[in-house]
């Protein structure tokens, strides 16, 4: 089995080696990569708010790329355990990370909570510039005040040329609309979260998404009784 990784590096480190232990030939094979944008007066305008939000890694990455910390008065929440822990190690405590890794999920059960937002309260939300408008909108929709500043943009990356793969992991509605017809159509596509299922099948192609957006639920995907060709079971 040949498996192609899709995402930018330093994501999904150790994923390589645990599919190799499986029998797995594993490709790299980014089809995104985002840029720092750099306004740090947008940044510096979400800092002491009630609440700042990071709906990826890149947007903790984006923000410290601002040469801005966590010691504000601002509460932190993350949309899941990949950002909380990218989070952590910038130093920031993580207030809040919603049941399931999705805008929708961050939003809706960060307004349950005790202590989330509330009409009239201001957040902020560290975003790209293809950034999805789910938590945005669903907040807003509850009379949330929304500061949002845009610190990275998103651009797609083209698939290596003659490289046939079983499966592709794929992280990101972006890497979803960068992957080639082709490819798309003869692999198994594994989505790291079901907000990347929902893109796979918005393009017409069967997703597996993974139980938890972690390497050890891809593996369980690659792994199981509907593993590709070649696959380990």
């Amino acid at each position: 089995m040949r498996v192609a990784i899709t995402t930018s590096p330093g994501r999904l480190e150790g994923l390589d080696a645990q599919l190799a232990a499986l029998g797995a030939d594993v490709v790299r094979a980014p089809l995104v990569h985002t840029h720092p944008l750099d306004d740090p007066d947008a940044a510096r305008a979400l800092r002491d708010l009630a609440w700042r939000l990071y709906p990826s890694r890149s947007a903790v990455e984006a923000w410290t790329r601002q040469g801005l910390a966590f010691d504000d008065r601002a509460r932190i929440a993350a949309v899941g355990p990949g950002t909380a822990d990218a989070l952590r190690a910038a130093g920031a405590d993580v207030a809040f990370t919603p049941t399931r890794a999705t805008g929708e999920a961050l939003a809706k059960e960060l307004l349950a909570q005790p202590g989330g937002p509330r009409r009239g309260d201001v957040v902020g939300l560290v975003r790209g510039d293809r950034g999805r408008t789910d938590v945005k909108g669903i907040l807003q929709r509850a009379g949330v005040v929304v500061r949002t500043a845009t610190l990275y943009a998103t651009r797609a990356a083209a698939w290596p040329d003659g490289v046939e793969v079983d499966a592709v992991v794929l992280a990101s509605p972006s890497a979803v609309a960068a992957l080639p017809d082709a490819v798309a159509r003869a692999a198994t596509l594994v989505a790291i979260g079901p907000t990347t299922a929902a893109a796979i099948r918005d393009r017409g192609f069967a997703a597996r998404e993974a139980h938890e957006p972690t390497e050890a639920g891809v593996v369980a995907v690659l792994r199981g009784p509907d593993a590709p060709a070649g696959g380990a079971a």
